[in-house]
């Protein structure tokens, strides 16, 4: 269920599409396919770059779509999507999404080394793929972000009882 936010009404009356969504660069598509079952498995909603994106569809638009209806954003770092200017871009956008909006934004890194980080991701917590507590902490970094599920539930009860346009999907 998505409620968006109507362009006549105020508050918080925002749910998110998705609890994540996992931007890769296509070799890195096992680690990413990892990542999202580990996710899913543990009941969260996600998009998954290159499985979930609908054919016809323009991609900026829809990657733009994406970041804004995702809790928390997902971004494997490795050789291959340094070497990406796409990857390099939508990595710029979601960046840019969180500094606007507060959405939370959690690297990946998989075989790059900590100087090969891009300084900008240098602030921001991340995790490494190859750590031994990488699927605990990965579902921890989440936890929080599910719980406010029932924060939005209960903004989108009081913007229907206060008469505020929504629209569900």
């Amino acid at each position: 269920m998505e409620i968006k936010k109507s362009a006549t009404s105020t508050g918080p009356c925002l749910q998110f599409k998705y609890d994540f969504s996992l931007w890769f660069c296509e070799t890195d598509e096992e680690v990413a396919l990892h990542i999202s079952e580990i996710l899913t498995q543990s009941g969260y909603k996600g998009f998954v770059e290159h499985q979930d994106q609908v054919a016809g569809h323009l991609v900026i638009k829809e990657v733009t779509n994406v970041i804004q209806q995702s809790k928390v954003t997902i971004i494997i770092l490795s050789q291959s999507s340094l070497g990406s200017g796409w990857c390099r871009r939508v990595s710029e956008w979601n960046l840019q999404h969180s500094i606007e909006k507060g959405n939370k934004v959690l690297p990946v890194y998989f075989n790059i080394k900590t100087e090969q980080i891009p300084p900008v991701f240098r602030h921001i917590n991340g995790l490494h793929y190859d750590s031994n507590f990488f699927t605990k902490r990965l579902l921890d970094s989440l936890k929080s972000r599910k719980k406010s599920t029932y924060k939005y539930v209960n903004q989108m009860k009081v913007c229907l009882e206060q008469g505020k346009e929504t629209s569900l999907e």
